[in-house]
């Protein structure tokens, strides 16, 4: 319990210290057309960046590359930058700081552009100062066109007291879509200038074209992988000896197979990848043992479990492929049918629970991975109270969705 207790707090104090700086896998490509596979510090672009910090690998230095030298860059899958010189219009989107005029003030700007849907008909957003405006580009465009909308304001001329005035919109946006990106008569009426709105618009576009969408931003909510683990469990077994000696029996120790299915789910912190697993596997195994004690004995333990591990796993990259991950967690074994002719069937726990801590590195869909688990007793006998089944794992996990 100990070693898990410190395993825990450093789990969390590299997760504290991480979260300042986390670099994760991306790539940049340069003015001349090479790219970089790298890390980079993933930050929370509320507005859109004109630069960025990466490193080769997690020990090497950082270096920031800038707009003026870098065509493209994303970081994990939930950043994607283009650059492009564009006209658009940044007065505010409330009445507060909007202005008189119906029309934009449009004006050239050079800007990283995100993607947030991108197939034959692609959208754009780029954000400023709270400012949101949107782009999209097809087969016909050379350059992302600006999707155009203003918040304008109009004065009050009624002859009630006070200076008032009333907002307006410029929903122009809503006219370009009709005319220019429209499949089976898309409704445009109630379609907000939103990220949200306009994601799920161009999605059904494309799909309705026969496009497909080859990226689309991950929605601000856990992510979830469900895949398949093998593992190969060291497992030891003792107890008290049955002649009432001070010695135990000991089992010899065993390689067992596991086997399962996993599901985990990503929190959506802005800086640090965390993300929590429920692991379901089966084993059996069977395994002989000797009491000292006792001349000629023979004793056996037939072993069947389903076993539950539920815990946090931290991850830290190490480069644009490989990552380096620490978990700890609970697990619980669910007896289903264990034997031994030791114990009678009613002095075998039911349901045994214990603790883990470990780690391993993973790339793309796969993770390699050792487990340390605590010992557990599964003895409930009044006259051989005392039993310690000892695990350590080997596993391999895939990503299948």
């Amino acid at each position: 319990m100990k070693s898990l207790f410190c395993f825990i707090v450093g789990l969390f104090f590299i997760a504290t210290v991480s979260a300042q700086s986390l670099y994760e896998a991306g790539y940049f490509i340069d003015n001349n057309g090479k790219r970089t596979e790298c890390l980079i510090k993933k930050l929370t672009w509320k507005s859109n960046p004109t630069e960025f910090e990466w490193k080769r690998t997690i020990s090497s230095s950082s270096k920031t590359e800038t707009i003026e030298n870098i065509k493209e860059f994303a970081v994990g899958e939930d950043y994607r930058f283009k650059r492009y010189i564009l006209q658009f219009d940044l007065n505010g989107d409330t009445v507060g700081k909007s202005t008189k005029s119906k029309d934009p003030n449009l004006r050239y700007k050079k800007i990283f552009l995100r993607t947030i849907l991108k197939s034959k008909t692609t959208l754009y957003q780029y954000s400023e100062k709270g400012v949101h405006r949107f782009f999209y580009t097809d087969p016909n465009t050379i350059y992302p066109e600006l999707l155009l909308y203003k918040v304008f304001y109009t004065p009050d001329e009624t002859k009630k007291p006070g200076k008032k005035i009333i907002p307006q919109e410029n929903n122009t946006y809503q006219q370009q879509l009709q005319e220019k990106v429209n499949c089976e008569n898309q409704d445009v009426s109630k379609l907000t200038y939103t990220q949200r709105d306009l994601k799920r618009y161009f999605k059904k576009y494309n799909e309705c074209k026969g496009n497909k969408i080859e990226y689309i931003i991950r929605k601000k909510i856990n992510q979830t992988r469900i895949g398949i683990v093998a593992a190969v469990d060291l497992s030891s077994f003792t107890h008290n000896s049955i002649a009432g000696s001070a010695g135990n029996v000991s089992y010899e120790d065993i390689f067992v197979p596991r086997y399962g299915i996993f599901v985990e789910t990503f929190i959506p912190f802005s800086k640090v990848d965390l993300s929590f697993f429920l692991e379901s596997t089966y084993k059996a195994f069977t395994m002989d043992g000797r009491d000292l004690a006792i001349a000629n004995s023979e004793f056996e333990l037939d072993y069947k479990s389903i076993n539950v591990a539920v815990g946090p796993r931290f991850h830290i990259y190490l480069s644009s492929k490989f990552e380096l991950f620490l978990e700890g967690g609970l697990t619980v074994d669910f007896n289903i049918g264990t034997e031994s002719n030791v114990f009678a069937e009613n002095e075998i726990e039911n349901t045994t629970t214990d603790y883990f801590y470990g780690g391993g590195i993973g790339s793309g869909r796969f993770k390699v991975g050792f487990r340390q688990y605590t010992s557990k007793n599964i003895s409930k006998s009044t006259q051989l109270p005392d039993s310690e089944l000892t695990t350590s794992s080997v596993y391999l996990s895939v990503n299948i969705f």
